[in-house]
């Protein structure tokens, strides 16, 4: 669907399009003025107003949803070319093969819904603004998908599902099945007012083993995605399946605190990024502590792939912890204990 760019709009044309919702600075379709002079040639009689190109009263309930639903596609399709356009100024500084990755993950927002209830959340379309109180107007009709413009704005169809969590890699297609505790909002509430890092512990193997995990820090997420772009660009990364699993390696590096037996005996102590001693090499002097926490893992007591994939399912599920914390954070009943 193509946008009227930067268009001067008499009072006349938006007392017309006010009618049907349309809100002074709303985008608007460079066909809707073709098709509301087709639907004025249907009337049966000419009308009595002539402060309006069409009146809204005037015209039948199918034709009046009509021109609702190609408004509401074209607020879409101006959300989805901003979106767009700020991706894209993102990606610019980006190596082909990664740009490619990251625009096609990284389009949609990923939300966290909590599907226990198996409700499934409702796509999100920009809202339709409210129409000119007018007694003959028809009620709003679904949008219809056939109409032009509908289907590229996302309009009538289910919303987009990535395949898995760009940042935890948790699978999209499991319920969300992490539970909050009372004392897990205590913590998050002490990490938040003190600056300290979220802790939690995960037992393996009935307890013959348990895993302590903590958040990451702001800098260490930075230095994940810069270290990416660098193995990009050094050609250690091929194909869009290496670029995931490099990622989940990284991250596990930065979280991954300790692995302890049920005697309280370490299995590993792993330090955190900031106190990695590391300097890089002469002809890498972009290159992250990152490299060394990876080989030390793959190499110590993540060197079996079992070992590293029970490993890595409790760490989905730390993460899955924190993300929703952080959103329930935002709940005004998130901790009644802090009235």
């Amino acid at each position: 669907m193509e946008l009227i760019e930067s268009a001067y709009l008499s009072d006349f044309t938006k007392k017309t399009l006010t009618q049907f919702g349309w809100q002074d600075g709303q985008p608007i379709p460079h066909t809707l003025g073709e098709l509301l002079v087709q639907i004025k040639d249907r009337l049966p009689t000419a009308s009595a107003r002539s402060d309006v190109l069409i009146a809204i009263e005037d015209m039948q309930p199918d034709d009046i949803a009509q021109v609702k639903n190609v408004l509401a596609a074209a607020i879409n399709v101006e959300a989805n070319n901003a979106a767009a356009q700020q991706l894209e100024a993102q990606t610019a500084n980006m190596s082909p093969s990664v740009r490619e990755v990251y625009q096609k993950f990284l389009q949609e927002t990923p939300q966290i819904v909590d599907d226990r209830a198996n409700v499934t959340a409702p796509a999100t379309v920009a809202p339709e603004p409210t129409a000119a109180a007018t007694p003959e107007a028809a009620p709003d009709a679904p949008i219809d998908p056939t109409i032009e413009g509908a289907a590229d704005a996302g309009l009538g169809g289910p919303e987009p599902v990535l395949p898995f969590c760009p940042r935890c890699g948790w699978d999209m297609k499991q319920k969300f099945d992490v539970e909050i505790a009372e004392n897990d909002k205590e913590d998050f509430i002490a990490v938040l007012l003190g600056g300290a890092r979220f802790r939690r512990d995960y037992e393996i193997a009935g307890g013959k083993m348990i895993v302590t995990f903590r958040s990451m820090l702001a800098d260490e997420n930075f230095l994940v995605q810069r270290q990416l772009l660098l193995d990009q660009a050094a050609g250690d990364i091929l194909s869009e399946s290496e670029w995931f699993v490099r990622f989940a390696e990284y991250r596990m590096a930065c979280s991954l605190e300790r692995i302890i037996d049920s005697r309280g005996k370490p299995v590993l102590m792993h330090p955190e990024l900031a106190d990695v001693v590391f300097t890089p090499p002469a002809d890498k002097q972009n290159e992250t502590a990152l490299v060394t926490m990876r080989a030390t893992l793959n190499k110590t007591a993540l060197a079996h792939e079992v070992t590293r994939r029970i490993v890595q399912a409790q760490l989905r599920r730390f993460q899955r912890l924190v993300e929703a914390l952080e959103a329930v954070a935002l709940e005004p009943s998130f901790w009644t204990g802090i009235e």
